[in-house]
């Protein structure tokens, strides 16, 4: 269950993690929540609503009713705003990154690095040795050379500050049983740390939260036009594992072939998603996401299709809407055959994109086009 920020800034609070003083706005008929100034951020379940005008400084009430109405009227990459947090403006003399995850790792990590407020994925293809990972003993939690350490990489003076905060963090992370916590930028803030913006990910089977997630979801029914994001609504299985290349089938058991394909030819699975069931241009989308956003540093993509139930130009529709939105520059190839085939084939062939009907041809050429870089 991915939560919005003021839902992981509310579970923060309950670990002693400081953040700013906010409160959620869920009707675009309330009024101002605290005294100005104050900054007005989109509550959707994406990134990059910054750039997308989803953050705002509201000066006064003019400013207020101002950005209140177009921010609730805004969608940022399809997810529409389903709320409002109005938020205590605070000035960072330094901005960091850390984060505590499973996803795509055997083990807890936790990623920090110097560079906060910045997309994490491009620091790390851009600027690899400002990147800080460590693997962390969920028996055993940090070891003090750890925190010696990750403090000298992020250039720390208050150590008893900054290894208070990691301890709380690491806390709140094992003690959710959460696939991931996120603070983007961790700010420095009065010389102390401060989380300025929260993305938590809890595990769905995670007994000890099950209570918890319930009055999550049943809060979130005040939200103002709150829908369950996209992906509760589908039979997507998003399976995360250590490779170089994202794997994306309609079928278990084709998927597993294609595995075995890929490996004959040298290559390694970084993700596996299965759409599973009754899909749509919707569902396609959502997998392009999860398969590039959940491993932003593989190689290329293999798509699986074959259509029974599914319609291949549907599939189309939502593999090309999302390369041409994202402007996605590694190698996608698509086996696609079925239902609709011709128009599928047209719509990715029109769009330039390597679509076979064949699949050991598909996962050979493939592997040469990433051999080749």
């Amino acid at each position: 269950m991915d939560l919005f920020e003021y839902e992981g800034k509310q579970l923060m609070r309950q670990f002693e993690i400081p953040v700013p003083q906010s409160f959620l706005i869920s009707s675009p008929a309330e009024k101002a929540p605290m005294e100005y100034p104050f900054v007005l951020k989109a509550q959707v379940m994406t990134g990059g609503r910054g750039k997308a005008g989803g953050v705002k400084i509201c000066e006064n009430e003019k400013d207020y009713e101002h950005h209140k109405q177009n921010i609730f009227n805004m969608q940022i990459k399809g997810h529409k705003v389903h709320g409002l947090l109005a938020e205590q403006m605070v000035k960072a003399e330094k901005e960091l990154y850390l984060s505590i995850t499973l996803q795509g790792v055997q083990k807890p990590t936790l990623i920090a690095s110097r560079m906060g407020g910045m997309d994490i994925e491009q620091v790390s293809r851009e600027t690899p040795d400002e990147i800080v990972k460590i693997e962390i003993d969920p028996f055993t939690r940090l070891k003090a050379y750890q925190k010696k350490y990750l403090a000298k990489r992020l250039e720390i003076v208050d150590l008893p500050d900054f290894y208070e905060f990691v301890e709380k963090v690491e806390n709140a992370f094992f003690t959710t049983g959460a696939k991931l916590v996120e603070i983007n930028p961790l700010g420095l803030v009065d010389g102390k740390l401060m989380a300025m913006d929260s993305k938590f990910s809890l595990d769905d089977h995670t007994r000890s939260m099950k209570d918890v997630m319930e009055q999550l979801k049943e809060e979130r029914k005040k939200l103002y036009t709150y829908q369950p994001p996209e992906e509760e609504k589908t039979t997507i299985t998003y399976v995360p594992l250590e490779g170089d290349v994202g794997l994306i089938s309609d079928g278990a058991g084709t998927g597993m072939l294609t595995l075995d394909l890929l490996n004959d030819e040298g290559l390694h699975v970084a993700s596996f998603c299965e759409l599973g069931g009754m899909t749509s241009e919707e569902v396609m989308y959502r997998a392009m996401d999860l398969t590039l956003t959940e491993h932003p540093e593989i190689k290329g993509v293999m798509i699986v299709l074959i259509g029974g139930f599914n319609r291949m130009d549907n599939m189309a529709l939502g593999i090309t809407k999302y390369v041409r939105e994202h402007q996605v520059k590694i190698p996608i190839y698509t086996r696609m055959c079925g239902t609709m085939e011709e128009i599928g084939l047209k719509t990715m062939k029109e769009a330039g994109m390597n679509t076979y009907n064949n699949l050991t041809q598909t996962v050979k050429d493939l592997a040469k086009a990433i051999k080749e870089g």
